[in-house]
């Protein structure tokens, strides 16, 4: 079947204009002048019989069309620049700054970094660790991981790490207290909790203990502390379960009941939506996603890939 393709310069002007909301600065990225992006901008929408802009004295805007039409054309061109790079061995070069929380570097990318690495020689990661929020305000970070998937202002949410929770403890604990046959039984026991995501009650109602009050126990910034208390034997935390697999598997720590709360997100990519386009920013993003569905299709941690992360 023939393609119907637009003319290519002009499709270059349109994509750099919509993604940056202004003329000037496509012409900036593009090396040419605004008058020559306005021109090829003009001639598209004369291909496509559409009006892609709306434009004013003051500034330019994308209409309806324009909006969807550059939500379609930005990533074919991002993947197109990331193929010719590979066919042409033109790596990408320059520093890839990520920042997420110890325990998911630790326990997620470390182990694999060699697969990017492989795959990008001449770009280098430069990672730090801390928590929450998700902010890109000092310039210094290229990518984030988010905890969740609550919407950031100018920034893109990718969700690609969903689990479910059940509640965990440490043999030894579990050895003295062999009176956990129950859900019920866990009431008096020292509950571990998350302030960020406390979600017992959410569990006792997937047990069919809606009106059980969980009690009171100490509480932690995150989950990543709780399940560390855990593992201490303090108590029973409500962990992770796919993100935890290897160290239940591994007798680590013991799963005290087969009962799971309900599939929520834990880990979401962020970055600045108007830095989509970076090629540095679209080989990690792709690598993680790709990596994501190898996990899933080899049972590793068995995260459940997300349709928002498509």
């Amino acid at each position: 079947m023939k393609r119907t393709l637009p003319p290519f310069p002009a499709l270059r002007a349109f994509e750099a204009a919509g993604r940056l909301g202004s003329f000037k600065e496509a012409a900036a990225e593009l090396c040419v002048s605004p008058s020559a992006i306005s021109h090829q901008i003009k001639l598209l929408e004369s291909y496509l019989d559409l009006q892609l802009f709306l434009r004013t004295a003051q500034d330019v805007r994308l209409t309806q069309e324009g909006t969807l039409y550059l939500r379609h054309v930005t990533p074919i061109l991002d993947q197109l620049d990331l193929s010719t790079r590979s066919v042409t061995g033109h790596s990408m070069r320059g520093v890839l700054r990520l920042k997420m929380t110890e325990w998911f570097a630790k326990r997620w990318l470390i182990p694999r970094m060699p697969s990017f690495m492989q795959a990008h020689p001449d770009l280098e990661l430069a990672i730090e660790t801390g928590l929450p929020p998700t902010d890109f305000r000092g310039g210094d970070l290229d990518l984030i991981i988010h905890w969740g998937d609550q919407p950031v202002e100018g920034v893109a949410i990718e969700p690609f790490f969903a689990a479910t929770r059940t509640p965990v403890c440490s043999p030894a604990y579990l050895r003295t207290h062999p009176e956990l046959q129950r859900p019920i039984d866990l009431i008096g026991h020292v509950l571990l909790r998350d302030e960020t995501s406390d979600g017992w009650e959410e569990w006792f109602t997937a047990a069919e203990l809606p009106d059980v009050c969980p009690g009171v126990g100490p509480r932690f910034a995150h989950c990543e502390l709780s399940t560390a208390a855990a593992l201490d034997g303090v108590g029973v935390a409500l962990a992770y379960r796919e993100l935890l697999s290897d160290m239940i598997d591994a007798g680590d720590l013991r799963q005290v009941f087969d009962i799971t709360s309900p599939v929520r997100t834990i880990y979401s990519l962020a970055y600045q939506t108007n830095r989509s386009h970076v090629p540095k920013i679209l080989a990690f993003r792709n690598w993680l996603f790709d990596q994501i569905l190898l996990d899933a299709q080899d049972n590793v941690a068995s995260p459940k890939p997300l349709e928002a992360a498509q």
